[in-house]
């Protein structure tokens, strides 16, 4: 038996332990027999069943609509509390705002709905060998009437905002919007110096 000194690794060494388990892992693998098996079985169901067990994480489908309303609910209050940051809203402009672009985004959840399942078409078209030149510039240019009527809708939406906005709210949108377009954030900060 061996007391824990700085000699044990030599009496561990001495006693014939070490070559007994270095002679164990050499016939039997790194983690032996046993638990190489259950490690291969784990892999292999592993492997068989993860079609079977990935849809059941993924939480309920909503197949009959291209539009995730939660999704688009998530994205609006987070562009909207970005926008309320940007222009300092108070608490009445807030509500005011959230219930326009509320509205906005019900109105238009067809409209993009319709746009979606038209890109989809024109894809499935592209792929099939019987659809003509004639009948995608037709999908397409019908997709590109809905697009239009997103944006009359969006073009009244940003009046009704702009209504509520004052003058200098206004400003800071128009710097912001001026610096996007450019693709320079500062040119807002310089049009306002001049």
């Amino acid at each position: 038996m061996c007391i824990q000194t700085r000699r044990s690794q030599e009496c561990w060494e001495a006693s014939g332990e070490m070559r007994k388990l270095e002679n164990d892992r050499k016939s039997t693998g790194l983690l032996g027999k046993k638990t190489n098996a259950v490690l291969a079985f784990g892999a292999g169901a592993l492997i068989v069943g993860a079609p079977f067990v990935t849809p059941a994480f993924a939480g309920p489908l909503n197949s009959d609509s291209l539009v995730d309303p939660e999704w688009e609910s998530a994205v609006r209050k987070h562009v909207e509390k970005r926008f309320f940051n940007l222009i300092d809203a108070s608490e009445t402009q807030k509500s005011q705002l959230d219930d326009i672009f509320k509205k906005m985004c019900e109105s238009n959840r067809s409209t993009r709905e319709q746009v979606k399942q038209g890109a989809v078409d024109v894809a499935n078209m592209m792929a099939d060998g019987s659809a003509t030149d004639d009948q995608i510039r037709n999908k397409v240019a019908d997709i590109r009437k809905l697009r239009e009527k997103m944006q009359d809708t969006r073009l009244e939406t940003a009046l009704k905002v702009r209504a509520i906005l004052t003058n200098e709210q206004r400003k800071v949108v128009s710097d912001r919007v001026v610096g996007f377009i450019t693709g320079n954030p500062r040119r807002g900060l310089l049009r306002s110096m001049m």
